[in-house]
């Protein structure tokens, strides 16, 4: 089976999908009071021709939005806390709304012999 070079009117016109796309996805409430000094067009240029998934990292960060959101409508808190590892955070999960684990406190875990962690640099 031959293979052709792509038609560019096709090319234009996934292109220009992929710019609506982007403009639907930066129009959500999330983003509501963020301000970007590149548009849409100028994401999709940067993006590859693959089909962008969704990672785990950004269902996880939705999800976390909608908590927050629907807290914030019903004037309820959304109690937290920090966990020092990941089996912590386990351990922890069911019974907190949200926990959080810092990377850099992880990572430092194994360098003191007692689970002190110093602060977390970003």
């Amino acid at each position: 089976m031959p293979v052709y070079p792509p038609d560019p009117a096709i090319e234009a016109a996934e292109f220009d999908a992929r710019v609506a796309h982007l403009s639907s996805y930066f129009s959500q409430p999330r983003f509501a009071n963020i301000t970007r000094p590149y548009s849409p067009r100028d994401v999709a240029l940067k993006q590859g021709s693959a089909p962008v998934l969704p990672l785990p990292a950004s269902l996880l960060s939705d999800k976390l939005f909608r908590i927050f959101k629907d807290a914030s409508d019903k004037g309820l808190p959304v109690h937290t806390m920090g966990a020092i590892d990941p089996v912590q955070m386990t351990q922890m999960a069911r019974h907190q709304q949200v926990v959080y684990i810092s990377g850099w406190a992880a990572s430092s875990l194994l360098t003191t012999g007692n689970n002190e962690v110093g602060p977390d640099f970003g």
